[in-house]
């Protein structure tokens, strides 16, 4: 009887050993942190953090995907990215966030919804010269060309990260055009603006938002004088109108270098600065970053 009971009882011990290791390993398991809600255009941030190391760290968010590079910091592993939802080509409503990493031996896989809350947009009437409103066919080729230029640089994702928050407003001026509005121009809607518009005079310099790497330079029909910047992990600056251009593609730029000079190139309707941020080619609001 008593070797029956003895049984029972380090079976009982043994099965409450195995459900307090299971738990423990459970809850030291990677944690997404990540906001439940957001609204239309905006940024948020977010973080895989784990005890464990953790590589071949995957995001997917609204049909694009990305790697992470994971960093170690206060006895944890940490990968985090910026993501976003984009004023032109987002809809409100419920989208799932995936997130996959291997750890511990195995291949994991996170999902998490995030509800992006619908946000209203001023309207914005811009006069500018017709051929900028409606550009004439001769024109249209090289818009295009310039168009797939620039999405294949904003939808590229590089491994290695060197952006750090918050970032550095790139001129001192005020906003005078902020991202969101629904613009028209001479009197035929457009696109609405997926960046924000600093006041600055021309030849005021330009300082890069973060570190990263001159993924592109050129003088566009709409942008005029550009320069984009690929900070990593799918984060990309845009600054346009530029009156003069400092760097060359492939160069490493630092946070708060100067790039470029401020102008009135592209379709402007004065000087003025375009300052436009990229999050796996989602071009966000960046005015909550600075």
């Amino acid at each position: 009887m008593n070797n029956i009971l003895n049984r029972k009882i380090k079976n009982i011990l043994y099965s409450t050993f195995i459900t307090i290791f299971v738990l423990s390993t459970l809850a030291e398991a990677a944690e997404l942190k990540c906001t439940y809600a957001t609204r239309l255009g905006e940024p948020f941030l977010m973080r895989l953090v784990s005890p464990y190391p953790l590589t071949d760290v995957t995001v997917r968010w609204l049909d694009k995907e990305g790697p992470l590079n994971v960093a170690f910091s206060e006895g944890k592993y940490e990968a985090s990215m910026l993501l976003g939802t984009d004023v032109k080509d987002t809809g409100p409503g419920v989208h799932e966030l995936i997130v996959r990493y291997h750890e511990r031996g195995k291949f994991w896989t996170l999902r998490h919804d995030v509800k992006v809350k619908p946000k209203s947009y001023q309207t914005q009437e811009l006069k500018v010269p017709q051929a900028m409103a409606t550009p004439p066919k001769e024109v249209l080729e090289r818009i295009e060309k310039e168009s797939k230029l620039v999405r294949d640089i904003i939808n590229a994702v590089t491994l290695r990260r060197h952006w750090e928050l918050p970032l550095q407003r790139p001129v001192n001026g005020i906003v005078t055009s902020p991202y969101g509005f629904k613009r028209i121009y001479n009197g035929t809607p457009g696109n609405p603006h997926r960046g924000i518009d600093f006041r600055a005079a021309v030849g005021t310099p330009v300082k890069c938002a973060a570190d990263g790497v001159v993924s592109l330079t050129g003088d566009h029909y709409f942008g005029g004088k550009s320069v984009y910047v690929d900070h990593g992990n799918g984060v990309i600056s845009c600054y346009m109108h530029l009156s003069e251009i400092s760097v060359k593609e492939g160069q490493f730029v630092q946070k708060g270098e100067v790039i470029a000079l401020s102008g009135q190139t592209g379709r402007a309707t004065g000087p003025h600065l375009h300052f436009g941020l990229y999050l796996l080619g989602n071009a966000v609001d960046p005015a909550s970053l600075f």
